[in-house]
Formats: structure tokens, sequence, C-alpha cells
């Protein structure tokens, strides 16, 4: 399975080469180093894809459950408040 997560990293970061300012690919790339729990990087593309797009929801929440699972309690409130 985590085959499946790295080629999709590598097909992201592809695609960001081509146009860095998609919100939906910066999301993408967030969501696939999440699952393989890269989640520095994660938040950083999670981070771009909603100051390319300040309505994604779904970032805000990641953002959250990532902040959460660390117990940075805080900054996940922050998140979830913004979503």
């Amino acid at each position: 399975m985590i085959n499946k997560y790295e080629e999709a990293v590598s097909s992201y970061q592809r695609a960001l080469q081509i146009n860095d300012s998609s919100p939906e690919c910066h999301f993408n790339l967030a969501s696939a180093y999440n699952d393989l729990k890269d989640l520095k990087r994660a938040l950083q593309h999670y981070q771009r894809a909603v100051e390319l797009d300040g309505d994604n929801v779904d970032a805000y929440i990641c953002m959250g459950n990532i902040f959460e699972s660390q117990r940075r309690l805080e900054q996940a409130k922050e998140q979830y408040l913004e979503a």
C-alpha cells in the first residue's frame, strides 16, 4: 500500500512542477504525505492549499486532525474553527 502513496506523491510533485498554484494538487499531495505519516510535509501542503483556497474546509480539518494527534490542541482548535 505504501508504494501507491509514494507513487501518488511522485505524481502530484510532477503536477506541481507544471502548476504550483493548484490547491487541489497541494491538498492531494498533503493527503498522500499524511497517509505516509510524513506529517511535517502534509502540514506544509495543507497550508499551501488553504493559502490558495481559503474555503478549503477539508484542508483545515485535516490540519486540525494532525495537530490533535500531536497533542497540539490549541492549534487543532484554531483549524477546526477555521473549518
